[in-house]
């Protein structure tokens, strides 16, 4: 698997992600894009990134959650990186095409297909024994109309004590008992789709504090309190998104409706045929896919320039 490293994408805890160009031979067997993202770690401390890998060849069945093409180790400026290659997605994340639509939300039929490509991946990894953890509109990427569950690093077995005690997730998009008792369950999951899916109809966070809220003060608001994320009044939902989201903000998660049972909700059945709406976001796509491809320019074998 022969690849050139562009330009770096975005950076976190785990590493760091760029943008690669694949090459192969005619004659190839591999099946990969010519384009794809590379995550990176440096070997000794590549072991979230490596068990990530692991996940989503688990995983790899369900057409909702995000690709995995192999790891490599590579050695460069004197330093082994581990990399995985991954799936790229021209058109970003949720998050993105929010702030894109200038944070007012997106129309409901939208919001509904997401949601229903969200629920089957959930749906997928429960029923394998595993929590993602981490779900929020950052972790979802655009393909055209489609949209890929991502992000596995926080993803756990259920009801397996792993030893680890840290809180997994993002605090705002986590649910009440995974902040008050560490508990990761499929239902938390749950929680946390309906705090995407109250941001996608919104355009805002689910919770709204003060900047000078105390770490304490949000943490108790969200796991300890029985205030729940509220619709925004300044925006119109449809009774059938509201009720979605009801079945979806339930404090007691023996109570909170499964993935199964909100894919079959009329909200989710409510996004109908897309592919009007979608026609100008996949052509401008497929124009930044094609000037990704205009920006790698190789000057030998094993070094890579990015416009």
């Amino acid at each position: 698997m022969y690849w050139t490293r562009g330009k770096t994408l975005g950076a976190g805890g785990f590493g760091f992600v760029s943008i690669a160009k694949t090459h192969q031979e005619s004659g190839d067997d591999v099946n990969i894009p010519e384009v794809v993202a590379v995550k990176s770690a440096e070997l000794s401390h590549s072991k979230s990134l490596s068990k990530e890998k692991e996940l989503l060849n688990k995983f790899n069945a369900c057409p909702c959650i995000l690709r995995c093409f192999g790891d490599q180790v590579t050695t460069e400026n004197g330093q082994q990186l581990y990399n995985i290659l991954l799936e790229y997605a021209p058109g970003g994340c949720l998050s993105d095409l929010i702030l894109t639509a200038g944070g007012k939300g997106l129309p409901e039929n939208v919001v509904s297909h997401y949601t229903k490509s969200l629920l089957t991946a959930l749906i997928h990894i429960h029923k394998l024994g595993y929590v993602h953890c981490d779900v929020k509109p950052h972790n979802v990427l655009l393909f055209g109309q489609d949209s890929k569950l991502a992000d596995f690093g926080s993803c756990k077995r259920i009801d397996v004590d792993d030893g680890d005690d840290d809180f997994r997730g993002t605090v705002l998009y986590a649910a009440p008992e995974s902040i008050a008792r560490r508990e990761y369950l499929p239902e938390s999951d749950i929680w946390a789709l309906g705090c995407t899916v109250l941001y996608m109809l919104t355009g805002k966070a689910p919770w709204k504090f003060d900047k000078d809220a105390a770490a304490k003060d949000v943490l108790m608001m969200i796991g300890c309190s029985d205030k729940i994320p509220a619709i925004s009044s300044g925006r119109r939902v449809s009774e059938e998104a509201r009720d979605f989201l009801r079945k979806c903000f339930v404090k007691d998660p023996t109570a909170r409706w499964k993935g199964e049972m909100l894919l079959d909700h009329p909200f989710v059945k409510m996004g109908g045929d897309r592919r009007h709406h979608h026609r100008r976001h996949h052509h401008l796509s497929s124009r930044l896919h094609s000037f990704l491809l205009r920006c790698f320019h190789v000057s030998k074998p094993n070094a890579v320039h990015a416009c």
